[in-house]
């Protein structure tokens, strides 16, 4: 996906590279996926096209396992999309983001025909990407039919080599994820973490100081490995004063399992969920005594708790994955076992009771903030794209 049909800080993360590379000068196009959400407006940027006309085997959190017939017509309409794109822009380097649930062909067919590419990494799909594309991962184990496919139907029938690729991850546990659990090993990796942008997220005035008034938040997708439960249920053994606002999209399902879960503990009242555009952030991070970041699952990176600290905010965080890396106790943020609630509301407290610690906990994430910053991280994975476009990477 691509915003503003997007759900999480991976798509943004894309766009802010997006558009700093063409603050550099370079001309940029999209293709993404189909994915449309109805109550989002499209915001065009001028001189940006973006071809929304890929599709996935993914909808609204279903993975899609179409009849072998149907995956023919799938894999032709992505290739065609692809080819047309090729041929009118013209582009001297493809970079590569997110590829699950996609058509990992559409790679193959970019290396067919000689364009450099560059993959960014910023969460397994390496690892998942092949499971869910249900026509590589019915031909990979028979490269008989695969070859009778290909000359049948002029589809790509192969992973991409992937192996040949200069490929960017956000963290360097997700480097080993993906080399140890994929088809490949990444000979050409290198580890490029993701960044924030502290113009859109400043820092208030008044950061870490004055009372703690127990107002809590939580952003990103709505998604069980985000730990949300656990905050719901953290929440119940906190002052009576103490609230909790849960933004972003996600997983209906999952969302009204929190409703109820808000309700059985007597907490409904304090607890709302909500959506809020980007640039809408910064004030919501700003009016929080605390950002929640609760993943219980190994995060990729984890740019919303780097957002957090660019405003001031401070962050009580399970460091997991990738986020382990820079997410530090007592330094940056007040950490907490993955899926303690009870650790969770002890951090709070901690939090809550200690200035000094509040004090220390901003300044920390203010400096952590400056070494992610997004320009730098833009440049240098642009570098890596201008590198292959000129045959140098590899």
């Amino acid at each position: 996906m691509f915003p503003p049909h997007a759900y999480g800080g991976y798509e943004l993360w894309c766009r802010d590279v997006v558009r700093r590379w063409r603050r550099s000068g370079h001309d940029v196009e999209i293709l993404t996926s189909d994915v449309a959400f109805p109550d989002v407006t499209e915001a065009e940027e001028p001189g940006l096209a973006v071809r929304r006309e890929l599709r996935l085997y993914w909808a609204d959190h279903v993975v899609l396992d179409p009849a072998a017939w149907r995956r023919p017509g799938l894999e032709r309409h992505n290739q065609r999309a692809l080819d047309r794109t090729l041929a009118e822009f013209r582009p001297d380097v493809v970079s590569a983001w997110a590829m699950g649930a996609m058509s990992l062909g559409l790679l193959t067919r970019v290396a067919d025909l000689g364009v450099p590419t560059v993959a960014v990494v910023c969460d397994e799909w390496p690892v998942y990407g092949p499971v869910m594309d249900g026509w590589s991962r019915a031909l990979t184990r028979r490269p008989f039919l695969a070859r009778v496919l290909r000359g049948l139907t002029g589809l790509p029938c192969r992973l991409p080599d992937l192996d040949a690729v200069p490929t960017l991850f956000m963290s360097e546990a997700l480097r080993q994820r993906a080399a140890t659990s994929s088809p490949w090993t990444f000979p050409l990796g290198a580890v490029v973490p993701g960044g924030v942008d502290r113009a859109e997220f400043p820092a208030r005035p008044e950061s870490g100081t004055g009372d703690f008034a127990w107002r809590l938040l939580h952003v990103g997708r709505v998604d069980p490995r985000k730990g949300l439960h656990t905050v719901i249920t953290a929440l119940a053994g906190c002052p009576p004063e103490a609230t909790l606002e849960l933004l972003g999209g996600g997983d209906d399902a999952y969302r009204r399992s929190l409703v109820a879960l808000a309700s059985e503990l007597g907490v409904a009242e304090r607890v709302t969920f909500g959506l809020c555009a980007r640039y809408e952030l910064a004030e919501r991070y700003g009016a929080a005594d605390a950002l929640v970041f609760a993943p219980e699952w190994d995060e990729p990176f984890g740019l919303v708790p780097l957002e957090a600290m660019s405003c001031g905010t401070p962050v009580v965080a399970s460091p997991t994955g990738g986020s382990a890396e820079f997410l530090h106790d007592g330094d940056n943020c007040v950490a907490f076992t993955p899926g303690d609630a009870a650790g969770l509301t002890a951090a709070l407290r901690r939090l809550a009771a200690d200035d000094a610690l509040r004090r220390r906990l901003v300044a920390g994430g203010l400096a952590t903030a400056a070494r992610f910053d997004s320009d730098r991280v833009a440049g240098e994975i642009e570098r890596h794209h201008v590198a292959a476009a000129s045959g140098e990477a590899g």
